[in-house]
């Protein structure tokens, strides 16, 4: 093999890898920037679900608070009803 042969052979093996090693690294920070759109709705979903979950704790909180018989009473009474009171015999 001729020297200038081999000129050309190493030119094209090195051109050969910094195309290589370019598309790998682009590919690389690809990976990263999806990676991290990925953590941040993950993040985004996880906050909203311990939102909803308090929603729902809350409200269970109030709906056995009207589901008690007081409350009810008291509901009936601002609705203009009578409540009358259960005789004991």
């Amino acid at each position: 093999m001729t020297q200038e042969k081999m000129r050309k052979v190493i030119a094209a093996c090195v051109s050969a890898a910094t195309v290589l090693f370019v598309l790998l690294f682009t590919y690389l920070i690809y990976q990263w920037v999806t990676l991290a759109v990925l953590n941040e709705r993950e993040q985004k979903l996880q906050d909203e679900i311990t939102r909803l979950e308090q929603t729902l704790e809350d409200d269970t909180k109030v709906a056995e608070h009207y589901e008690s018989e007081l409350m009810k009473q008291w509901l009936a009474i601002q609705q203009g009803w009578r409540v009358e009171e259960e005789e004991d015999d």
